[in-house]
């Protein structure tokens, strides 16, 4: 009985039948120099995918292409292992058709600021008193319970930079235009809204002629004054006069560059782009162009091609004369108005009180102007990087055959 019991309970929970699993393909074995060849491929797809043609290939891609590089090697054996990538690469490698993209946006400086527009001689007022007015800022701001602080203030094209530990928000920019408004000369034509830095937007606008029905050329005056009768361009602010250009030299259209603040995701350019508007009897069109902030001038040593705040020079130039000091000392440091008795004829002091009556010498062109004049070439060429490197070329190039002259001076 035992044993017919154990019978049946085994067989009551028969066995099931078990299949067994086929195991992956191996992928073929190459040659160690083919091995080597497959992965140069692989890391320049993998660290140039963005400049390259070609996509990262997967494992499954890997193995595709092993056995294809193999079928090849059997079929032409007397072809060396350079020709047999290339045949591969043109057969089975597609590149990426991916259109490229117009960067029509900056990324825009640090929102760690707020940006306050005056008048020229409120600013001066303010950096006079630089110290006093971060201490009251930051009095008031602890007053309304705010863990923001700021920790300097600077000059910057049409007014003033305050640089904070963090980014501000509406209360705290509310507090620092009422204290910059209290300032003894300030009121609210001196003293604007303040606001946090914005990215740019670059477009341009086409199907204008450059000569107008009544003759005269087009003005960047009237691309403004059609803009702000128009409601498209209403949400926009733009950060300077459009630039007015012919399409080409013997062209008869006009291209209009223009520039709006903007977020870094272009919500403001994209309810432009692409949408048309009237302009006398002419129907104009909004395109979006590839970003060009142009060559920054360092406003400390007022060379081209960095900012103030990646100069590496020990002091601050004169824009007036290069002079090593700052332009609001010229008259009290500068040689050209101090007396010189060994020149012939001497030169004499200037009087004191009086502005410097000599001409000015640009540090970049050394021409007679100051180094931050429109009437520049330097300034003129500032869209053109290609211009100023080959001017920052050829600078260096004189400055290593002087050293070269001199240090031959020297052994002789």
């Amino acid at each position: 009985m035992q044993t017919h019991n154990r019978t049946t309970k085994n067989n009551a929970y028969p066995k099931m039948a078990t299949t067994k699993k086929t195991p992956s393909p191996i992928p073929p074995r190459l040659s160690k120099e083919q091995m080597e060849n497959l992965k140069k491929r692989q890391e320049v797809c993998s660290t140039k995918g963005k400049s390259s043609s070609y996509s990262p290939m997967s494992y499954a891609q890997a193995t595709n292409a092993t056995a294809s590089i193999l079928k090849i090697k059997e079929a032409f054996p007397v072809l060396p292992n350079k020709k047999i990538l290339e045949i591969h690469d043109t057969a089975f490698l597609k590149p990426d058709n991916k259109g490229r993209r117009i960067q029509h946006t900056t990324k825009g400086p640090s929102r760690k600021q707020a940006i306050i527009p005056t008048s020229d001689n409120i600013k001066d007022t303010i950096m006079g008193e630089a110290n006093t007015h971060i201490f009251q800022i930051n009095m008031l701001l602890k007053s309304i319970k705010s863990t923001t602080r700021a920790e300097f203030i600077r000059p910057c094209p049409g007014g003033v930079s305050i640089n904070m530990n963090s980014v501000l928000n509406t209360s705290d920019l509310n507090t620092i235009e009422r204290y910059l408004k209290s300032i003894n000369g300030a009121g609210n034509d001196e003293v604007l809204a303040p606001r946090l830095p914005q990215s740019k937007s670059y477009l341009k606008i086409t199907g204008i002629p450059y000569i107008q029905p009544n003759g005269n050329k087009l003005t960047s005056d009237d691309i403004t004054t059609t803009m702000k009768q128009l409601e498209l361009f209403k949400p926009v602010n733009l950060t300077a006069k459009p630039r007015v250009i012919k399409a080409s030299p013997k062209s008869d259209m006009a291209i209009i560059w223009f520039d709006i603040w903007d977020s870094q995701n272009s919500s403001k350019a994209k309810l432009l782009i692409n949408h048309s508007f009237n302009f006398g009897r002419y129907i104009a069109t909004i395109r979006a162009t590839n970003m060009n902030p142009g060559v920054p001038q360092c406003h400390n040593c007022w060379k081209w091609g960095h900012s103030i705040f990646s100069c590496h020079a020990h002091g601050s130039r004169c824009q007036k004369y290069s002079g090593s000091h700052k332009l609001e000392h010229h008259r009290d440091l500068a040689w050209c108005c101090k007396a010189n008795s060994k020149l012939n004829p001497p030169r004499l002091e200037t009087t004191k009180g009086e502005p410097c009556p000599h001409s000015f010498k640009c540090i970049n062109c050394k021409g007679k102007h100051m180094a931050d004049d429109n009437k520049c070439p330097f300034w003129k060429h500032r869209f053109n990087c290609e211009w100023h490197s080959k001017k920052a070329q050829e600078a260096r190039e004189t400055r290593a055959n002087s050293t070269c002259l001199a240090v031959g001076d020297t052994k002789i």
